[in-house]
Formats: structure tokens, C-alpha cells, sequence
């Protein structure tokens, strides 16, 4: 297979080369010569960077949601009839990337995903990149690549994962929380919080890191089951963009609410400093 990076993945290379995992870099990609013979596809998978998560909306504002409603109430309804989802809360929109382009394609991504199959507080299903299947429907998302690709050309499989394995929502509800939670003059920021400090620790980051480098294998894995040489398809890491600046380029002033009430980024400066130099890189 050819890895290509949607961004730099110094992180991920390292995992992939300390696992083993062979790196094509050259060319463009090759038609995949296993039993799926004919037009080419790309396949997303991956959690809600990459589902379409959102994707019913055309931008933001805060007058009548209307406004920016582009594709409706069935904007996530994927399943063959377009009655509704294939996995509830999964939100693979309508927009997603993995109809973008030339080549046919297929979203397998999940908004909420982990590298490992689970099923949420709320008890909605989270296919993971692992070949989970309870024999009742569930699977994970490298058994749907595998049986997927055994009867189509898959050319591409393009994945964004690892966010939620650092419980990034998480994170983001913390900060948003310290943020109005305190005065402006007595700042309660959330990279010190020990919620958000324990993610990040030496041994969280290289279980984390072991776990997506296993999720890059299982989709390698899942291809060679249905029948493709490594050097067949392509394999595209996309990173996570930063969803917010430093906290200097933010429009409104941290004093007051309306950083949050209008702005919708309720930061403090140094969280959103260290968001985006210290816990996205991780991440990453």
C-alpha cells in the first residue's frame, strides 16, 4: 500500500514504522487488482473529522438555523431507502468528503468512533477500526472495509482517528466550562485541570499511539484479506485541523461572555495557546 498525508504525521509515521508496517511513497495510486474488479472507490473511515459530522449545515450563525440549513433533516440518512441512518448517531452526512471527487465512494466513518468498538454512555453503537461483529449487525469498521472491498475496487481508503481515544469532546466541554465558570480575573483554565492533564501523560499518549498504529494495521489487514497486494491501493492519514486559533487571534475578549455567546469559542487565551501547541500536536 502507498501512505499518503493529508498533513504532516510524524507522529503516526513513527507508530507505523515501529510496528512494522511497510510505506510506499511513490507514484500515483494503482488500480486495486483484487476480486473487485472495475471503477475505482475511496472509502472513509474514522470518527466525526471525517463522517460528515455537521455536514447538514452550510457555516454558522446565530439568527434562525434556517438560514444555513443546506441539506435538511435527512442530511445523515444513509441507509438505501434514505429513511434513515445505517447506525444511529453515526451522522455520515450527505457532504462528506468521501463523495468529493472523480472516484465513487463509501463512508464508513463514525462520529464518536475509537480506534475500538464500544457503545457509548447514551447507548448508541461506535463501530471502531477493528474487526468487531457480534453476528447480529454490528461490526466494526475494518469488517465493513474488508467485506466492502472484497466485491468493489477500492482504490483509497482515507482515515482520521485517535481524537476521541484522548477524549478530546471531553477536553473541549472542560475548557468551555472553566471558561464561564470564572471571572476574568481570576482565571480557571483547563490544561492544569487533572480531568484534562491525565490524557496526555507519558503512558496515556503511547497507549493512545499503540492503539491508532493498530487501527492503521487493521485497515491494512482488512485489505489483504479481501484479496489486495500492499501496493494496490493507497492509504491517506488526514490530521485533525485545529478547530480554533491562539488565543490572540480570537475576535472577541476574553472578559465577558461574548468570546462564547457570539463568538461560540469559549477559551481562555492560554487554553487555546496550549490547545493548539501542545495538545493537537499530540493528538496528531
Amino acid at each position: 500500500m502507498k501512505l499518503k498525508r493529508a498533513r504532516a504525521m510524524a507522529l503516526g509515521i513513527v507508530g507505523l514504522l515501529s510496528s512494522g508496517l511497510a510505506i510506499i511513497s511513490t507514484a500515483t495510486p494503482a488500480q486495486a487488482d483484487g476480486p473487485g474488479v472495475g471503477p475505482g472507490w475511496v472509502v472513509t473511515v474514522g470518527d466525526s473529522y471525517i463522517s460528515g459530522e455537521a455536514g447538514r449545515w452550510a457555516g454558522n450563525t446565530n439568527k434562525s438555523s434556517s438560514i444555513i440549513d443546506a441539506l435538511g433533516s435527512t442530511a445523515y440518512y444513509d441507509n438505501a431507502g434514505s429513511t434513515g441512518e445505517q447506525i444511529n448517531r453515526c451522522h455520515r452526512s450527505k457532504s462528506a468528503e468521501a463523495y468529493v471527487g472523480s472516484l465513487q465512494g463509501l463512508n464508513l466513518a463514525c462520529s464518536g468512533a475509537k480506534t475500538s468498538t464500544y457503545t457509548d454512555s447514551s447507548g448508541y453503537f461506535k463501530p471502531g477500526l477493528d474487526f468487531y461483529d457480534n453476528g447480529a449487525g454490528k461490526q466494526g469498521q475494518a469488517t465493513m472495509l474488508q467485506t466492502f472491498a472484497t466485491t468493489h475496487n477500492v482504490a483509497m481508503v482515507v482515515v482520521s482517528i485517535g481524537g476521541n481515544d484522548f477524549n478530546f469532546a471531553s477536553i473541549v466541554q472542560q475548557c468551555v466550562t472553566d471558561f464561564l465558570g470564572s471571572p476574568s480575573w481570576f482565571k480557571d483554565f483547563c490544561y492544569d485541570d487533572r480531568s484534562v492533564k491525565s490524557n496526555f501523560t507519558a503512558a496515556n499518549v503511547a497507549a493512545r499511539r499503540a492503539a491508532v498504529a493498530a487501527a492503521y494495521r487493521n485497515i491494512r489487514t482488512a485489505m489483504r484479506n479481501a484479496g489486495y497486494a500492499d501496493n494496490a491501493w493507497t492509504l491517506v492519514v488526514q490530521n485533525y485541523p485545529s478547530p480554533l486559533p491562539n488565543g490572540s487571534g480570537i475576535r472577541y475578549s476574553q472578559s465577558g461572555y461574548s468570546r462564547q455567546s457570539v463568538g461560540g469559542c469559549g477559551f481562555w487565551n492560554a487554553d487555546a495557546d496550549w490547545a493548539n501547541a501542545t495538545a493537537l500536536p499530540t493528538i496528531n
